[in-house]
């Protein structure tokens, strides 16, 4: 009797025991396989193997007691109204988290977690913590089934409306939306990990491979590094299009009463439970190619959703301009799409152009200074320079075809923003009470034409500035001050 009361006391109101695991330091697992090899050549002679390792053994147990110590003093309770939590040294942070207040809940389960029979649940409110979510438990299938049932318990008995994207869909999101430099990070990051634990041969024995092949498919004779480099950017591509791929599969979106249910996931499944209420604002993206082709993809800026590391905050992964209106009347249908009143003239095409026009040039300025430098290495600057130019002009031909698109709209207290970041399109609709400043500025180039441009502060976990370039300083000022505004000269 006095076990059963000892083993309940432990295990609950306290996280998955798997949880202490995941307190432990990234080498743990490392530092267990030589002991247990040890243990195993000695045929398990415990004080043997104690006599010989003793200072491994109490490092490891110092470690794994600590992470116990750490998982038996966070604590939680759910109830219908709030769920509590103890966190912190010895549990002494306590915190309170009303249901009325969560913005989002995200929940995923990996292959880890789904032996063992436990879910990654993240909370989080408006609060401003954008370095992690408010509150981050790995709850036991019983307690993660009651959380959820209370809060979608409101929901129950209402309509549901649902989108599932085409497969092809999610398969050109995956393509448009897979990063080169997220995907040769993780890549090197891989590199050096495998290089600590295996030795710097197989690497150096595989980069020889790679250059020897590739170079038998070319005609034309480049150095080891510039092969080796574009081979890491493009399998580097490959990797994130396989990880955004892997993701998003299986995407549903579901909206019933006041919450939106966001499903995704192959090898780790997921769900986003988030609030209606506490969208702060609706972003439709779109790259030049998608522009020619008519598609887009839809995001949501709100608390939680989309904060991990590799996670896209998307309410509908590729979507046609034909079909996004009726999509977002079911899933969104208090938001409003205001009409642009505010937009850029053609012959202003000189200040989206110049900064990635000067930037062109400035590039070849930096390789003939490393040339003088670096005789040697000429064939390798005269490479890196062509694959530098590459970018900065297809940025050019993006922010000349951002002329067409860029305006301000104020339309039934909702704000529509059209501008071009880098090279993406995005149509921000925000409602004007989450607005908290405008302001306006001019370059030099600007206050010769008569033109300024816009920055634009919204509200959400952390203060965002969008910006908006190269209006008619009249129209603006205009248009702004009959919205309410009182404009500062930035």
């Amino acid at each position: 009797m006095l076990e059963n009361h000892l083993f309940s006391y432990i295990f609950k109101s306290r996280q998955h025991p798997v949880k202490i695991f995941t307190y432990t330091t990234s080498v743990f697992w490392l530092l267990l396989i030589p002991l247990a090899r040890k243990l195993y050549l000695l045929r398990f002679d415990v004080a043997e193997w104690f006599r010989g390792d003793w200072l491994d053994i109490i490092t490891i147990s110092l470690i794994f007691g600590f992470a116990f110590l750490r998982w038996f003093f966070i604590t939680f309770s759910i109830d219908n109204e709030s769920i509590k939590t103890g966190t912190g040294y010895f549990g002494l942070i306590k915190s309170k988290f009303n249901y009325n207040n969560i913005c989002s809940v995200t929940c995923s389960q990996g292959p880890f977690y789904r032996f063992f029979g436990c879910y990654k649940v993240c909370i989080d409110t408006n609060s401003d913590s954008m370095r992690g979510h408010d509150v981050t438990l790995t709850l036991k299938k019983s307690d993660f089934k009651h959380l959820t049932e209370i809060l979608k318990e409101k929901n129950v008995g209402k309509v549901k409306y649902s989108y599932t994207p085409k497969k092809v869909h999610l398969i050109i999101f995956s393509f448009l939306f897979s990063s080169t430099l997220s995907g040769v990070i993780l890549l090197s990051t891989l590199m050096i990990e495998a290089s600590r634990i295996i030795g710097r041969q197989l690497e150096q024995r595989y980069l020889i491979i790679v250059n020897n092949r590739i170079q038998s498919f070319l005609t034309i004779n480049l150095p080891p590094i510039a092969i080796a480099a574009a081979s890491i950017i493009v399998i580097g591509w490959l990797y994130s299009l396989a990880v955004n791929l892997l993701r998003h599969w299986n995407f549903t979106t579901v909206r019933q009463g006041d919450s939106i249910v966001i499903r995704s996931g192959f090898i780790t499944n997921r769900e986003n439970v988030i609030m209606r209420d506490k969208i702060y604002s609706v972003d439709i993206r779109q790259n030049f190619f998608m522009r020619m082709f008519r598609i887009c993809s839809v995001n949501i800026d709100c608390a939680g959703y989309g904060k991990g590391r590799r996670q896209i905050a998307v309410l509908l992964p590729v979507t046609t301009k034909r079909e996004i209106n009726n999509s977002l009347k079911i899933l969104l249908p208090d938001y409003v799409r205001p009409h642009k009143k505010l937009k850029c003239r053609f012959r202003d095409f000189i200040g989206f152009t110049t900064p990635p026009f000067l930037l062109g040039l400035a590039i070849p300025v930096v390789s003939y200074i490393l040339w003088l430098i670096f005789p040697d290495w000429v064939v390798v600057i005269r490479f890196v320079t062509f694959i530098a130019e590459i970018p900065v002009f297809w940025l050019i031909v993006v922010k000349f075809a951002s002329i067409f698109t860029t305006g301000v709209g104020f339309e039934d207290g909702y704000a529509v923003l059209n501008y071009c970041k880098l090279y993406q399109f995005h149509t921000v609709t925000i409602p004007t009470e989450q607005i908290s400043r405008i302001d306006y500025y001019q370059t030099i180039l600007q206050k010769w034409n008569n033109n300024c441009s816009l920055r634009i502060y919204t509200y959400s976990e952390k203060v965002k500035c969008h910006k908006v370039k190269n209006f008619p300083f009249k129209q603006a000022l205009t248009l702004l001050e009959n919205q309410g505004y009182n404009m500062k000269v930035k």
